[in-house]
């Protein structure tokens, strides 16, 4: 009985490796969970199993079998778990004291280098993560270890640099989309449009791709197809995107007046006087009527042929609807609006928010109302900001009641956040606050953008620094005359 129970459990394992072989994560799971009730404490088993829930970004499942099998927490594939578990919970120490313990297995070697170079990447220790990387390079020319090696100098703001590894991973395999993605946004930093919005529309095909919408509708081969004829297009990616990008829907209208522009909700209102020909809706009012094509709107300056920065051209919202509620602002003293934190999933929010620790001696220039313009705040930040009775929270706000705000302030200060862009094209005269590895759109310009007239830019001069921006900053401020009342 005992030896048909193995057979069982051994076949169970064959079928499993075969469906992990295959990628088929969910199907080799349920393959090993039983070959492991019927053999319990079988190493090989355990490792498969935990390489499956690190593949598929399983945490809980992943805790679950370590403390399972805590009685073999010191077998090399326990510890293998271990090194992913702590480092998907931001333990990256004990990430590196583990990884360290177990890299010199062979059955581990290749995926604890690449944990262990992440984890020094976590830790901004990026001479560490390198050496890992060129280390590997020596052993065997791998297309992801290019692409790592790739992303190093492109989180490191070194442009050029990435482009150039990037590149050496498409000589080895063609390919790897996501590999590209990254290529096109280096070629886009670089002002390369003409490749880079061609290569950006592998932003679809690459394994974390966004999510396409509207497939029952046909996209365009040209431009020239969408003459006179019904067009679909929908936003994607975030808040800022959308209203960087609408310039370009407006561009559409030399070839067809019948534009139906589908925003987040947060933009319809704000975007509905984008022009008279273009009707502006949201997800939730759609009516999907007969629409002859749709197009995604990041992927506008491909069919528009943009080739260079003088084919992009300047867009001011003139008109948003007007709220009931008019807004009073304090005419005695000068109001500016400020942003200095974004979306905390995104993943170099580290290097664009900025500590409010910076912020603490502009807060206490006189004569001066802070508006608090962004709705993401730090847990840190609360009792910061809350000790300076000069500024005002508009975190409750509405994105519509935060536009009339800023029509109304004096000035706007931000950090690379949508506020930036809504300021931007609201043509407010606004501060960009910039990290020094900043996103392709602002390209290395140092002062000025070509997307907003009235923007402009004070650049981290060295990466992860803070201070010299905020002399400037301080400088810049107190160069206003803020004694004046405004209308005088």
């Amino acid at each position: 009985m005992k030896a048909q129970i193995l057979e069982e459990a051994k076949s169970l394992f064959e079928d499993g490796i075969k469906l992990l072989q295959s990628e088929n994560y969910f199907e080799a799971e349920k393959k090993f969970s039983k070959s492991l009730d019927l053999s319990p404490g079988r190493l090989s088993i355990i490792h498969n199993l935990i390489s499956i829930y690190i593949n598929t970004n399983q945490k809980s499942k992943l805790k679950k079998i370590l403390n399972r099998f805590e009685n073999l927490s010191n077998e090399k594939e326990i510890l293998y778990g271990e090194a992913f578990l702590s480092y998907f919970n931001n333990d990256f120490l004990n990430s590196i004291k583990v990884c360290k313990k177990i890299i010199n297995y062979d059955q581990f070697k290749d995926a604890i280098e690449d944990l262990l170079a992440s984890n020094y990447k976590k830790q901004k220790d990026f001479l560490g993560s390198l050496k890992i990387y060129k280390k590997k390079l020596k052993v065997k020319k791998n297309h992801l270890v290019f692409y790592n090696i790739g992303l190093l100098f492109s989180e490191l703001g070194r442009t050029r640099i990435a482009h150039y590894y990037f590149n050496k991973c498409r000589e080895i395999k063609n390919n790897d989309y996501t590999n590209l993605h990254s290529l096109a946004l280096c070629k886009l930093k670089l002002k390369d449009f003409e490749n880079g919005f061609l290569l950006y529309e592998n932003r679809w095909k690459k394994k974390d791709s966004l999510e396409t919408k509207f497939q029952q509708i046909k996209s365009p081969k040209s431009l020239f197809e969408i003459k006179d004829k019904k067009i679909l297009i929908w936003d994607e990616q975030g808040l800022g995107d959308t209203l960087q990008f609408s310039r370009f829907v407006v561009d559409l209208l030399k070839l067809t007046d019948q534009i139906t522009f589908v925003v987040n909700s947060k933009l319809s209102q704000i975007l509905s006087g984008l022009n008279k020909n273009i009707l502006v809706t949201s997800y939730e009012d759609l009516n999907l009527k007969n629409f002859d094509y749709q197009i995604p709107l990041c992927s506008l300056p491909k069919y528009l042929n943009i080739k260079s920065s003088n084919d992009i051209n300047f867009f001011i919202l003139k008109n948003i609807n007007k709220l009931q509620d008019q807004i009073f602002l304090d005419d005695k003293r000068f109001n500016i609006g400020i942003a200095w934190s974004g979306n905390k999933e995104y993943f170099l929010d580290s290097y664009r928010s900025i500590p409010l620790k910076h912020f603490e001696n502009i807060f206490k220039l006189k004569n001066i109302n802070f508006y608090k313009l962004s709705k993401d705040t730090r847990d840190e930040d609360k009792n910061k900001y809350n000790k300076f009775s000069n500024i005002i929270d508009l975190g409750n706000k509405s994105l519509l009641e935060v536009a009339e705000y800023i029509k109304n302030l004096d000035l706007v200060i931000s950090s690379d956040t949508s506020i930036i862009h809504l300021a931007g094209i609201l043509n407010k005269k606004s501060i960009l606050l910039l990290n020094y590895n900043s996103d392709w759109r602002w390209f290395d310009d140092n002062n000025k953008t070509i997307w907003y007239p009235s923007v402009d830019i004070i650049k981290q001069e060295k990466f992860d620094s803070w201070s010299e921006v905020f002399v400037k900053l301080e400088n810049k401020i107190k160069s206003l005359d803020l004694n004046k009342k405004k209308g005088e």
